[in-house]
């Protein structure tokens, strides 16, 4: 491969992975005016599918962020290789030494922490709203 398909493969798994970001928002925020607008009207059974489909959208999205977020370190590797074989210096693009790690583990905390806080939120206001 040639310098140019390592760089734009970065790119592209990179994308994916942010997409798959964007997936869970969209779907949490889905379930969570669903539940925050019919909480009265949502039967137990129901809900307990909607505290499903929470857990099912959180496992999806780090998994789906993980294989992205290695493809992408993979291809990240082998570009700064295919570099230092031909004795040229790559560019330093980093804030800082450990940008992507810092940036992967916020994301994981985003996703674990959005869900369980989205379902805590949903669970309270649908309990409120069945008691009144």
């Amino acid at each position: 491969m040639k310098e140019i398909d390592y760089v734009q493969a970065v790119a592209t798994w990179i994308n994916l992975s942010y997409t798959a970001g964007q997936w869970w928002i969209t779907l949490t925020t889905a379930l969570l005016v669903a539940t925050y607008f019919a909480a009265r009207h949502i039967p137990p059974w129901f809900f307990a599918l909607i505290l499903l489909l929470y857990l099912l959208t959180a496992v999806s999205v780090i998994s789906e962020f993980a294989q992205y977020s290695g493809l992408s370190r993979s291809y990240g590797n082998r570009l700064a290789e295919l570099l230092a074989a031909g004795h040229v210096s790559g560019a330093k693009i980093d804030p800082y030494a450990n940008f992507a790690s810092v940036n992967t583990l916020i994301n994981y905390t985003v996703f674990i922490l959005g869900s369980i806080s989205a379902a805590i939120f949903s669970f309270i206001h649908w309990r409120n709203a069945r008691k009144s």
